[in-house]
């Protein structure tokens, strides 16, 4: 990471860029921008502060969260400033909170598991029928004493308590009944609870459960989907055009004039094909100039071609010389041949034999040729 520039988290949903030993430039209009996502655009800075030497730029990083992870390195950049960094982007509290769906940056935790409820059966209240304890209604004195009248006051007593029974209402049975009844639909709904129950069990056992979709699932389907850099395309390697000719030097010296050709040049024989050139093309004064030029320089191709120019034998009118020169023929076949150029050789000695020929006929000229250049 560099010194330069450093990022942490403020207040929910704010950022702070520090650019460090950057106080200076308080005050200043400056903006954030992170060049790996072109979907993000430049961040304004919303609040500026100063810490020694530092330079503290907040920004509005609640929207940064859907595309940005926290713990992973992004670049940005101040483009006023020219600063470009690599940084660790922190964790980013939303605005929105847990009601709106922060997004969950963090691996999927494996679903919980479905708790079944637990039904706690209902005890049915115990019913206690109390008997009392069968005790002797006689009276003691008539137990001890079961002779004369107490004897038939007791059963007087009996008759009329039994009198009484049958002319008293019958208000308990009833009462009983209903009391025999309270056991029987308790239990009733305790088996109905049960088979809910046991029902419930097997359908979430043996069934594919279809829960319903949390929050954190439904935020994460509306997620948008992070724009991840995108691969420089790789396209196929257009067909290699062949090189478009440029014009070549010999080419280029047909446009110069004769000293420019001359002086530029790179050796004697360019000059010797310039100086054929404009031969054939009939300027023959330009022509003549440079093969001379390349003969002085020790060119022998150019001296051949001079031999041959001003040599008698067969001498064709109307070229580049106007007549020809025996003298001028023979020194340059003589130092075209001394030279190694061995095409030199047959036409020197053709011109030997014409100046023969002509010395024997009585021509001093060819006579002097002869001597100067043969020995």
């Amino acid at each position: 990471m560099s010194s330069q520039l450093k990022v942490s988290a403020s207040a929910p949903g704010e950022a702070t860029i520090i650019l460090v030993g950057k106080a200076l430039h308080y005050g200043d209009v400056l903006t954030i921008s992170f060049p790996q996502f072109s979907s993000i655009s430049s961040q304004k800075v919303i609040q500026q502060s100063v810490v020694g030497d530092d330079l503290l730029l907040i920004i509005d990083a609640d929207s940064l969260g859907d595309i940005l992870e926290p713990d992973s390195p992004y670049q940005i950049k101040v483009p006023e400033l020219e600063i470009t960094s690599t940084v660790i982007w922190p964790e980013i509290v939303g605005k929105r909170g847990a009601s709106t769906g922060v997004i969950n940056t963090t691996k999927a935790s494996s679903p919980s598991k479905v708790k079944t409820p637990i039904i706690e059966e209902e005890q049915p209240a115990s019913l206690s029928f109390e008997t009392e304890p069968q005790t002797s209604s006689l009276p003691s004195s008539l137990i001890e004493d079961t002779h004369g009248e107490q004897k038939t006051d007791y059963f007087t007593q009996i008759q009329n308590k039994d009198d009484k029974e049958e002319d008293a209402p019958l208000v308990s049975e009833p009462s009983k009944r209903h009391q025999s009844s309270v056991p029987i639909i308790l239990l009733s709904i305790l088996g109905v609870c049960l088979l809910l129950a046991g029902g419930a069990i097997a359908y979430i056992k043996f069934s594919k459960p279809h829960s319903e979709p949390t929050k954190e699932q439904i935020v994460k389907k509306e997620e948008p989907k992070k724009e991840l850099p995108k691969a420089a395309e790789t396209k196929p390697p257009a067909p290699v055009q062949p090189p478009k000719a440029e014009p070549s030097f010999a080419e280029n010296l047909q446009k110069m004039s004769v000293p420019e050709v001359i002086d530029k040049a790179p050796n004697t024989v360019m000059i010797t094909q310039e100086g054929k050139r404009r031969l054939e093309a009939k300027q023959f004064d330009d022509g003549i100039l440079l093969l001379e030029n390349a003969a002085a320089k020790g060119d022998t191709l150019a001296m051949l071609k001079l031999g041959l120019l001003y040599s008698p034998v067969d001498f064709k009118t109307g070229g580049a010389i106007p007549s020809p020169d025996m003298r001028e023929a023979a020194r340059y076949l003589q130092k075209a041949e001394e030279g190694g150029l061995k095409d030199a050789t047959a036409p020197r000695a053709a011109l030997k034999d014409w100046l023969i020929k002509k010395a024997d006929e009585g021509d001093d000229m060819a006579r002097l040729t002869l001597k100067d250049f043969w020995k």
